[in-house]
């Protein structure tokens, strides 16, 4: 009887709609809106959970790690036909989207520009990271109440992105005093209310989003350096801050031990199983497995050896050798990434610096395509506790080119991927350079892929979310060849192809 019960009053609530049955319930002395200075938070917050739900579901992508079992669908197979949700797409339009109409809705309502500037520039952030993910998205017509808007061409949304940092950008610069809302750590985890570090941050968004365009579709990389350089006058790296958190799920790295889950639908690391691959511990960290000599000091710096000293990788989609014991594994807990309380990077330092070498380079302009390389390095391997005497040694070493005139774009590409662990801008990377392993060197195509996957494929693009656009927009799904289809994971974005 009880369940009965239960199925007609679901019924209920499907014919009538569950705003009509609710409105019943509703007091006309309860508010219906808020202010921006409660939404904001929630878009900031959400934001890093986004940030880590790329940068973990890609380090398995881009050969930084892989599971102990080598049986895992998504990580070591790439079956994502059948991928019930990608995470990306609810954050963006559901999480972040969603969250951030309303802020700029209320902040509107207010006159509180700064609130408008920082919302703008957290949607082209994620609007970014999203395109770059899936390709072509809704748009124009998102987060309209409309379950089947039009997709809109990848090439408009770029142009949208970096037409909303531009907004925000203006906003923030020419914000009168008189329309200031108050903005403080409260509200605003990153920069506590700082406009020029969230200007500064507008443009090493806006670089990086420029870059994606090289070296396929534009060699003009002079817009590039002007806004990395701009970025750097005066950068503060932007960063959500947990170590207030104080241990509440909610306010934990869920990049760290504890594998913080504050929701359902929020993904777990999965680091205890996971070990590096040949790729990256070999390769682009320069460790011999064979003798167990380090190359790379950030080695002891980013996992923990086992407790002969020495660092084991796995072969993805290969798995563990069955007689060696996981705690052989190095252990990927405790880097300045995967703390607890370590904050959360959204963007950092070294990735404007790489940003800058990679741009000088394609400009021949060695020089200071150098001087950017090891600055990116020294800065990274600082950030990850390297002791300057040994970051002396590694940039004195065979490792590293010892003048601007021996850089090749393969140190620059290589120093960048690991300089970015566990973070999903490297997949964006070996895109735009087609996985060439002249570039990327000793990379591999996973062996056990899922049976559609041909020799020298890699995943190009992830399926656009089954639970939503395959219920309420499949007609746009059919129209880019995109529905079920295996194909449409190694169709190039436009500016890989």
């Amino acid at each position: 009887m009880k369940k009965l019960s239960l199925v007609l009053a679901l019924i209920f609530l499907v014919n009538f709609g569950c705003d009509d049955f609710l409105d019943v319930n509703l007091s006309e002395d309860s508010p219906t809106t808020s202010t921006p200075n409660f939404l904001l938070p929630a878009v900031i917050s959400n934001t890093a959970t986004s940030v880590f739900d790329h940068g973990d579901e890609l380090a398995y992508v881009t050969q930084q790690l892989a599971t102990f079992s080598g049986f895992d669908k998504y990580k070591d197979r790439w079956d994502y036909v059948t991928a019930n949700r990608v995470k990306q797409w609810r954050r963006h339009y559901f999480d972040i989207g969603k969250n951030i109409f309303n802020t700029i809705e209320a902040a509107e309502r207010e006159e509180a520009t700064n609130y408008i500037g920082i919302s703008k520039i957290l949607f082209a952030f994620s609007t970014l990271r999203t395109t770059a993910m899936f390709g072509d998205m809704p748009f124009f017509e998102a987060i309209t109440n409309n379950p089947s808007p039009k997709y809109d061409d990848q090439a408009v949304i770029y142009g949208e992105v970096l037409k909303l940092l531009e907004e925000g950008i203006t906003l923030l610069e020419n914000t009168n005093p008189a329309t200031v809302w108050p903005l403080t750590a409260k509200e605003d985890n990153v920069y506590g209310g700082n406009l020029e570090h969230w200007i500064r941050f507008a443009y090493a968004v806006k670089a990086r989003a420029l870059l994606h365009y090289t070296p396929n579709i534009n060699q003009n990389y002079a817009d590039i350096i002007a806004a990395a350089n701009t970025a750097l006058n005066g950068w503060e790296d932007a960063a959500f801050d947990y170590s207030v958190g104080g241990g509440n799920p909610l306010q934990t790295n869920q990049f760290g031990e504890s594998q913080a889950r504050p929701e359902w639908d929020f993904a777990q690391n999965t680091y205890g199983t996971s070990a590096p691959t040949p790729f990256f511990l070999e390769e682009v960290l320069k460790y011999d497995s064979e003798n167990h000599i380090i190359g790379d000091p950030r080695i002891s710096y980013l996992m923990e050896p086992n407790s002969e000293g020495h660092f084991l990788s796995i072969m993805p989609s290969v798995g563990k050798v069955p007689t060696i014991l996981n705690e052989d594994y190095p252990n990927l807990y405790g880097s300045y990434i995967t703390r607890d309380n370590a904050p959360l990077y959204f963007f950092r330092a070294e990735e404007l610096h790489f940003i800058l070498a990679e741009a000088y380079f394609q400009s021949e302009d060695k020089p200071n395509a150098y001087q950017a390389f090891i600055e990116g390095i020294t800065i990274n391997m600082d950030r990850a506790g390297v002791p300057a005497s040994e970051r002396t040694d590694f940039l004195a070493s065979e490792h590293i080119p010892q003048n601007a005139n021996e850089l090749l774009l393969r140190d620059i590409m290589m120093q960048k991927h690991v300089a970015l662990w566990l973070e999903g801008e490297v997949w964006t990377d070996m895109r735009r350079y087609r996985w060439s392993n002249q570039i990327y060197l000793g990379l591999q195509q996973p062996p056990n892929l899922e049976f559609y996957w041909n020799d020298g494929e890699f995943l190009e693009r992830f399926p656009y979310d089954t639970e939503t656009e395959e219920i309420y927009n499949k007609p746009e799904l059919d129209r880019l060849g995109a529905y079920q289809n295996p194909q449409w994971l190694k169709k190039p974005m436009i500016w890989a192809e």
